[in-house]
Parts: structure tokens; C-alpha cells; sequence
């Protein structure tokens, strides 16, 4: 899935057009994990692509699948569509079915790219069902800026969190409101990190 001619081409291409430095690599897990990004642009998935590349499939709007071009290019490189409109089980399913094969899941848990400003959108809810239920640590992933062509695009990734003390019970809708509160919570301090580093960067080039 991950080596065909469509999704080589495309990620040669776009690394040439897209340069990008991650800073906390070492933090993606080597099996399953629930990997939640914050989302400023459509290119966001294959910056993860391209530091992962093994094993990583994404969460992506059923509406993003209907061009046939497009459609084989996100299929070869892990895209699981899903209806956000209805309660799609069936992707859902299939959303959960990669995390149990010890394989990483990517949702961008804002529901929609951010156009708002502000550093994170409220989520939608559903990324703690998936590490829930298939017992996966997540792995807060963080953009600093929009992408754009020619301009390096900086991103961090934060430490694996367990939500193990929630595993194996009878959760309430409370109880994923809270555990969507503690994901979002872990996504705004991997972001405070990057912005961190980045403030040190800035004043190296200017001493």
C-alpha cells in the first residue's frame, strides 16, 4: 500500500516543494499508536507520512476520496475514509481494526482545518473512543504554522500518553468528555514546547 508508484512520486515531489523539520522523532512509538495532530492544511498527513512512513494510516473525510486520482493517492498512502455527517461505524471499524493490528492511527480530532487563529479548536470527540478501546497510548503531534510551498514547516512530537486508568470499564459520556479534555490539554503543551524551541532558535540567529 505504502510503496506504490502513485505515493512515491507524490512524496518526491512533495519534499521537494515542502521542506520540514520535527523535533521529538525519537517519541513515535515503533507499534500501535493513536497519533492526534492539530490541522492548518489539506499537505498536513504527509508530513506524518514522511517521518513515519511504516504502518501509518489516516483518518480522512469521505468527501476527500471521490476524485479517482486523488483517491488512489490517499488509499496507497493509508487513508481510511470516513462520513462525518452520519455515525459511520463501518470506518470507525476499520479506524480501530488498524490500532489493534499494532499499527498508528492518525486523527486530526479538530474535526476541520483551523482557520480561526486560535492555537486549537475544540475537538469533536472520538479520538479517545479509538485509544480507549483498543487500548493505544496517543501521541500528541503539534504544526507551528500553516505549511507553505518553499517554506520550511516546523512540527513536534510530544511524549506517549496512557489513558490505561480508563481502560476496561463502562466509560459514561463524561468520561470521554474528560478524556477528550486530557487530550486536548496534552496537544496545547506539546505546542508550548514548540513554540519554545522555536523562541530559542530566534534569539541564536540574532546573538
Amino acid at each position: 500500500m505504502h510503496n506504490g508508484f502513485y505515493i512515491r512520486t507524490g512524496y518526491f515531489l512533495f519534499s521537494l516543494f515542502f521542506p520540514s523539520k520535527a523535533y521529538g522523532k525519537e517519541n513515535f512509538p515503533q507499534g500501535k499508536a493513536l497519533i492526534v495532530a492539530n490541522h492548518y492544511s489539506a499537505v498536513d498527513p504527509a508530513f506524518l507520512y514522511k517521518f513515519t512512513k511504516k504502518d501509518i494510516f489516516f483518518l480522512s473525510k469521505k468527501e476527500a476520496l471521490r476524485n479517482k486520482v486523488a483517491k488512489r493517492l490517499l488509499e496507497e498512502a493509508g487513508a481510511i475514509g470516513i462520513d462525518r455527517e452520519t455515525n459511520d461505524m463501518r470506518g470507525m471499524m476499520n479506524a480501530m481494526k488498524v490500532l489493534k493490528d499494532g499499527k498508528r492511527l492518525v486523527v486530526f480530532p479538530e474535526g476541520t482545518r483551523n482557520k480561526t487563529g486560535e492555537e486549537l479548536q475544540e475537538l469533536k470527540g472520538g479520538a479517545g473512543v479509538f485509544a480507549v478501546k483498543t487500548k493505544s497510548p496517543v501521541v500528541p503531534v503539534m504544526f507551528y504554522k500553516k505549511a507553505k510551498i518553499f517554506r520550511r514547516t516546523y512540527l513536534i512530537v510530544g511524549e506517549p500518553c496512557e489513558l490505561s486508568e480508563y481502560y476496561d470499564k463502562k466509560l459514561t459520556k463524561e468520561d470521554y468528555e474528560e478524556i477528550d479534555e486530557i487530550i486536548r490539554k496534552k496537544m496545547l503543551e506539546t505546542r508550548e514546547k514548540l513554540k519554545e524551541l522555536r523562541a530559542k532558535k530566534g534569539k541564536k540567529c540574532k546573538s
